[in-house]
């Protein structure tokens, strides 16, 4: 009979000489310099990015007021166009260089040193490109860049390597679940942008130039943060990336990459537009508006961070429909609010030369509500290795976009850019929804009305939020685990 205790197991023996056989344990496949992620519940990740927003929409308002009161509604536009005009150029030529590299590191598929390294390579060669291109067509002679100073368009060229390596680093950040240093990092950068406005705009006087130079500070600010962060705690190092890598990251940002230039050019879209055909005070208007407006998406983004690293790889029908319950719920609320105080509030934020941008706010509201929708479909698609799918749902609500832009501008002035924005998302949004509920063959209410988990779901991440971590009754800390342990 064997007297071996229960639950304890003999080392093998070698049938030769009887010793025991030493057994070296399996290491698992190296994909990784990361180290391991923080235990942690979705609650626990969505309560530390909910815990930023204040501060987030605070200095956001303060950087909209700064620009209104020192740009006014002409200066506001040439600042829109030259934003746009920089941030869209490196986004284009750079395929794959932030969601291919977040996806394969989120997905443990590659080191976040290769991750970071093969991104870095497309952006460099990308914002090469772009500044290449760029000089001819500013020196044009185009009615577009005439509605800011040449000089002015070649200083935005600078945002070209910003902007991309920020995006990727940003990324990286959430595919590694580090949302707390994420929202530390992005405080940082938009505080950064606030006193350089400051310094530059008011004591300077630099106008335009300046409002520039400070949004490009700010990036610059979260790139050294980032990579510093990333190179003590994850053995970041610059390395030539191993072309499998490159091709791998290229290979699924191009599916995706109509998607994030669309994504990316979806808030400017009516400034591009307008740019062309408009005043440099109706532009101003409609910048000012919908970068109010735009504001409401940093709940749909907070939580789409923390839901992309749980659906890498998986699909978790049940985590996404929460998530777009909450976002609709959470960014409804307060924009009514801001609705309902809409004249005042513009009134004392921008000043009263942009009081004729109120009824522009009522117009975008909804678009704004479908692109938060929007945000979470993504996420879920993305994470399923699905992003072409993104991709026809931008074009879709592009090409409705500029149709009804077009068509009602003669009639309706810059209210048609609201109008075409409305719209243009409206109809992404409804394309993500037919697509999400087929392929993944949920009804309608499953999805979308209300159930009472999701207020237990919102009072214990709140909970975790204020405590930093998991307390209170038996029943919710279970709860919490429970849904841990998924993962």
């Amino acid at each position: 009979m064997n007297s071996e205790p229960i639950g304890k197991r003999r080392a093998p023996r070698s049938p030769i000489s009887g010793s025991p056989i030493r057994v070296m344990p399996q290491s698992k496949p190296a994909t990784t310099n990361a180290l391991e992620v923080p235990a942690a519940t979705g609650g626990q990740d969505v309560s530390v990015m909910f815990a930023t927003l204040a501060g987030m929409a605070g200095l956001t308002l303060l950087i909209q007021a700064l620009l209104a009161y020192m740009l006014l509604p002409e200066g506001r536009g040439a600042y829109a166009l030259c934003i746009a005009f920089g941030t869209l150029l490196g986004l284009l030529l750079t395929p794959g260089a932030q969601q291919g590299a977040q996806y394969f590191v989120a997905a443990r598929k590659m080191s976040v040193s290769q991750g970071v390294s093969s991104a870095l390579i497309i952006c460099f060669a990308g914002g090469g490109m772009a500044a290449a291109l760029a000089v001819p067509l500013i020196y044009s002679g185009l009615d577009f860049f005439q509605k800011a100073e040449t000089n002015t368009f070649l200083l935005s060229l600078a945002l070209v390597p910003l902007t991309a390596v920020s995006i990727v680093l940003d990324h990286q950040l959430v595919a590694l679940r580090r949302f707390r240093r994420l929202a530390v990092f992005s405080m940082l950068r938009v505080a950064a942008n606030v006193l350089m406005l400051l310094v530059l705009v008011r004591s300077l006087g630099l106008g335009v130039d300046g409002a520039i130079i400070a949004f490009a500070a700010g990036h610059g600010v979260m790139i050294a943060a980032a990579l510093l962060y990333l190179r003590r705690h994850y053995a970041l190092a610059l390395e030539i990336p191993e072309r499998s890598n490159i091709s791998r990251v290229l290979t699924y940002g191009l599916k995706y990459h109509a998607a994030r230039l669309g994504n990316a050019l979806e808030p400017h879209f009516g400034v591009v537009i307008l740019g062309l055909i408009a005043s440099q005070g109706e532009i101003g208007l409609f910048a000012a508006a919908s970068a109010l407006m735009l504001g409401f998406m940093l709940i749909s983004n907070a939580v789409g961070n923390a839901l992309f690293p749980r659906v890498a790889g998986a699909e978790r029908v049940e985590i996404v429909a929460l998530s777009l319950r909450l976002v609709c719920v959470g960014t409804a609320i307060p924009m009514l609010i801001l609705l309902a105080l809409s004249a005042p509030l513009v009134r004392i934020l921008l000043s009263e030369a942009f009081l004729p941008a109120v009824p522009l706010l009522w117009i975008i509201a909804p678009g704004i509500l479908a692109y938060a929708a929007s945000g979470i479909f993504m996420t879920h698609f993305k994470g399923s290795n699905r992003p072409h799918i993104c991709s026809w749902a931008v074009l879709l609500g592009l090409c409705a976009n500029l149709s009804a832009l077009l068509i009602l501008y003669p009639t309706l002035g810059a209210e048609a850019a609201a109008w075409g924005m409305t719209i243009g998302m409206t109809c992404g949004c409804l394309f993500l929804s037919i697509v999400f509920h087929k392929t993944t063959r949920t009804g309608l209410p499953a999805v979308w009305l209300p159930k009472p988990s999701d207020a237990s779901f919102l009072w214990d991440a709140g909970r975790s939020a204020l405590s930093g971590g998991i307390r209170g009754r038996p029943a919710a800390r279970a709860q919490l685990e429970k849904e841990q342990e998924s993962r």
